[in-house]
């Protein structure tokens, strides 16, 4: 009788060992899973024709263009879904990140992109004859959206959770709180909006400690921004930017020049917290 119990007890120690392994293995996998960083590569989709199915759509005021527009285009979340098995990723808690020519770097949830039924332009019906793209004026600067451009049939153009990135090249998908582990300022949470308006605004041209489009100048290292411009005068320009410079490329963000403040405050907090890429 003795020596069943002994058994039984060992049976049971060798149970919870192995079930306690099990635990530890699917974490790991969890963790892996979470940690993924999926790169699209749509000009090599494009060559080997896997991009999907073209068909036309319709735009009813293009925030690019600032009118109706028509696009041959592919469904962009068919796309990602041939392409990446979604089965071992939580849209909810992933980000899409846009590569653009120029540097620039939007981003927005994942989850949030994939039920907007977004498309991936490729080709613009109103061109003028003999070129695939209608011209883009920007600030006095002439532009296309080759060779593809993000675009919704049913989102408003004046919604700025949508981003609608053109001269688009490569697709990203990360974890989503990526970027708020290096950025956001822990040891002052008073500055959050500062934060919030940064990511909201100025992180798809520009980059912190590295982090960030590359369409604008790295703000944080070897010398923050704050450091060479005079505080007040950094405050106005973001509010106008046409103001200091002719022809600028940065765009008016519509920010109230408190909200600015609230950007400059945040940017000086970062300058004494950088972290240059050992890359």
């Amino acid at each position: 009788m003795k020596t069943t119990k002994i058994h039984l007890i060992f049976c049971l120690f060798i149970f919870c060992l192995i079930s306690c392994n099990q635990k530890k293995e699917q974490k790991i996998e969890s963790t892996n899973i979470s940690q993924l960083e999926i790169k699209l590569d749509l000009l090599d989709l494009q060559a080997k024709n896997k991009l999907g199915k073209d068909t036309i759509v319709n735009i009813a005021n293009d925030p690019v263009y600032h009118k109706e527009k028509k696009y041959k285009a592919v469904s962009a979340s068919l796309l990602i879904k041939n392409e990446i098995d979604l089965s071992k990723i939580d849209p909810k808690n992933t980000k899409i990140v846009f590569e653009c020519l120029d540097g620039y770097k939007p981003e927005m949830p994942l989850d949030l992109f994939l039920n907007a039924n977004p498309f991936l332009a490729f080709e613009d019906v109103d061109a003028p004859k003999g070129t695939k793209w209608e011209p883009i004026i920007k600030n006095g600067n002439e532009t296309n959206a080759d060779p593809f451009y993000i675009v919704y049939e049913s989102v408003s153009e004046k919604d700025i959770r949508y981003k609608w990135p053109y001269n688009l090249v490569r697709i990203y998908l990360e974890p989503l709180n990526k970027s708020k582990i290096d950025l956001y300022p822990l040891k002052n949470k008073k500055l959050e909006a500062g934060y919030i308006l940064f990511k909201n605004h100025c992180i798809s041209c520009h980059s912190i400690n590295g982090i960030g489009g590359t369409m604008g100048p790295e703000l944080n290292f070897p010398k923050s921004v704050t450091e060479y411009w005079k505080e007040k005068e950094l405050v106005n320009y973001i509010v106008n930017p046409a103001s200091f410079r002719h022809k600028v490329k940065m765009p008016t963000l519509g920010v109230t020049k408190q909200q600015s403040q609230e950007i400059v405050d945040y940017l000086k907090y970062m300058s004494e917290h950088k972290k240059v890429d050992s890359n």
